[in-house]
């Protein structure tokens, strides 16, 4: 392809290196890769894709990149299946830290990055965009791609591989205002095995630790790829799961409450789970009071016979919980 010549001059590397050693999260790296091709190519459409796996890539190993979907979280609108975009098919299916393809008016740039074998972003740069300083431009995509996924590993449990509570306060903190905003309801919920404690000394710890990984397994399979799912520490579990506008929450937690009760697992047998949730309905709620109010409403479940779901909404609606009223334990989130 004809390149274009760079009119801002070679990439500042260096500079460049600096200023993403000061990011500290996966979900805000994305976003600064975005900025630097924005500066870099300013009349080029630059964007940034969150890459869900559907439930058959989930499943069954990531059979096809035609499973997958992408969102630009700035476009407010429904996933994408990548299947429409040949380019996008590639970019997942390879993992290739960046590709560069022709197109009418330029070039079309996309940087995968990807942990764990799976991608979950795409940044991309299309348009008028020069790759004059492609050897430069690639080093710094690798760079990127590389300290992403040293980034993922200190945001995940390292048992399970879902998010750990390290990432929770900032997940909650930079989500609040877009998850209501998009239209969706959305929920916040912990989860907890019942009798955890009597499986280890049954058992042993090695069969705990599988039923930690098989009951993480469960919850990829049951909630939506776009949900978040944490291990909060030991036998609990958070997830922040949305519904439509007009359906309740307990539906999606009924749903996998049935699913871990129905699965054998190996040795052991029968498991169950109970689980408290709560509406996330204002930006403003701090993240220990969508802990506490959840918390509270496990207790119920728990010491109304375990294996059930109960909502905190529903219980102060019912003059059951005291809205005003905090647990008995402190809430501590780190």
């Amino acid at each position: 392809m004809q390149a274009r010549q760079e009119a801002s001059g070679p990439w500042a590397l260096t500079g460049d290196l600096e200023s993403m050693l000061e990011v500290r999260s996966t979900d805000v790296l994305p976003a600064w890769l975005a900025d630097r091709l924005t500066l870099r190519f300013p009349r080029a459409r630059v964007r940034v894709l969150r890459v869900y796996p559907g439930k058959a890539a989930r499943v069954k190993g990531l059979p096809s990149s035609e499973c997958f979907s992408v969102l630009d979280p700035a476009a407010h609108e429904p996933p994408m299946p990548v299947g429409v975009d040949a380019t996008l098919v590639e970019a997942i299916r390879t993992r290739g830290t960046l590709s560069v393809t022709a197109i009418p008016g330029g070039a079309r740039l996309i940087i995968a990055l990807e942990c764990g074998g799976e991608v979950r972003y795409l940044v991309e740069a299309s348009g008028e965009v020069s790759v004059a300083a492609g050897a430069t431009l690639s080093e710094l995509a690798s760079l990127a791609a590389k300290y992403f996924q040293r980034l993922a590993e200190g945001e995940t449990d390292p048992l399970t591989r879902l998010n750990n509570r390290r990432v929770f306060q900032e997940h909650v903190d930079t989500g609040l205002r877009r998850w209501i905003a998009s239209g969706r309801a959305h929920y916040f919920a912990i989860l907890d095995i019942d009798h955890f404690k009597r499986i280890n000394d049954g058992f042993g710890h090695l069969y705990g630790d599988e039923i930690l990984v098989l009951f993480a397994n469960l919850m990829r399979k049951t909630f939506r790829a776009g949900d978040l799912l944490y291990r909060f520490g030991g036998e609990e579990f958070v997830v922040v799961y949305g519904v439509e506008r007009g359906r309740g929450g307990e539906q999606a937690l009924e749903r996998f409450r049935s699913a871990v009760e129905a699965y054998e697992f190996p040795s052991v047998g029968r498991v169950t789970v109970s689980a408290g949730f709560t509406r996330i309905a204002d930006v403003a709620t701090p993240a220990a009071t969508l802990i506490d109010r959840a918390d509270r409403a496990l207790y119920r479940a728990k010491t109304s016979g375990r294996n059930r779901v109960a909502s905190w909404d529903a219980l102060v609606a019912a003059g059951e919980l005291d809205a005003t009223a905090t647990a008995n334990k402190d809430v501590t989130l780190f």
